[in-house]
């Protein structure tokens, strides 16, 4: 559609659908654009992350995801990715003839994937996060619309604000247990390094002896909060779309198919084979693009 105006409360906001605006806007090179100050709702869900943050602090951030999913370590996720959906399609050989609820079942499968490949834990361990995040993005969602009262909101605090305060607060526990894990294995000698995958590099960074690189605990809580959020609902809307289009168009589902069996036969499959899988990598994309609009 058009360009349009439309007021958040006592703000307005421009929608942009033009591409060489859009282009525009996220190249901001001269940081014209700054990010919108998140909401106290916003705020309680992501913290100070990648999502919300802006300038150097944005840089400092942004190096550590980089290096986290740098080509090499997305290899090194494979494995692990691969034990997940074995999980999910065992159950699933349980229920056949019957009816599944695979928006749901995808959830799951994201959540446990996400805390293996960038936690190293099980998904039992980060389901509290997730049960607890969930809930305050429902908080934030039926509160998106609504002005803040500076003067009130000192006085008299709502319920949904009282609630995200004490799930923030609830999340910050268990992230730093999950942390806590780490250094006791580093300082009982049962490991060498917090590790190489995404929560590793956030304890290294947390110790860090340099106060230009090392993350506060409220940043490091905050990249665990924003990748737990972003990495799974992105994920999990992007695999429900692909499964309801190919449910759809079924000559493209067969061709899939086809490719797949072409590529791997009867093994599982690899990351040098996944690159050879050109059908399957457009069913990836033209879907992401629906779920990022």
């Amino acid at each position: 559609g058009k360009n349009f105006v439309y007021w958040n409360g006592i703000r307005a906001e421009v929608v942009i659908s033009e591409p060489e605006l859009v282009k525009e806007v996220l190249k901001n090179s001269e940081n014209v654009f700054p990010k919108a100050k998140p909401s106290f709702y916003v705020s309680k869900l992501l913290g100070n992350g990648l999502a919300t943050i802006d300038g150097e602090k944005w840089v400092k951030h942004r190096k550590l995801t980089n290096y986290a999913f740098h080509g090499e370590s997305l290899k090194n996720m494979t494995p692990a990715v691969i034990a997940s959906v074995e999980t999910m399609l065992e159950k699933w050989k349980g229920k056949e003839g019957k009816e599944i609820e695979v928006y749901q079942e995808f959830r799951l499968l994201t959540s446990e994937v996400i805390s293996r490949t960038a936690f190293g834990s099980s998904y039992s361990e980060g389901e509290k996060i997730f049960a607890m995040l969930n809930k305050l993005s429902i908080i934030m969602s039926r509160n998106f619309f609504n002005t803040e009262i500076p003067l009130i909101s000192k006085l008299w605090k709502p319920a949904d604000l009282l609630e995200s305060e004490r799930l923030a607060n609830e999340i910050q526990d268990c992230v730093m247990k999950i942390v806590k894990k780490r250094e006791d294995r580093v300082v009982n000698g049962e490991a060498d390094s917090f590790g190489n995958d995404f929560l590793g590099l956030l304890v290294n960074a947390y110790h860090d002896l340099d106060d230009k690189n090392r993350l506060s605990k409220e940043d490091l809580v905050a990249e665990c909060k924003t990748f737990y959020v972003a990495g799974q609902e992105t994920v999990n809307g992007l695999l429900a779309w692909i499964v309801l289009l190919l449910a759809i168009h079924k000559d493209w589902q067969e061709k899939a198919r086809r490719e797949v069996i072409e590529v791997f036969g009867n093994q599982n499959p690899d990351s040098d084979g996944i690159s050879k899988l050109k059908i399957v990598s457009k069913l990836l994309t033209i879907p992401n693009c629906m779920v990022i609009s």
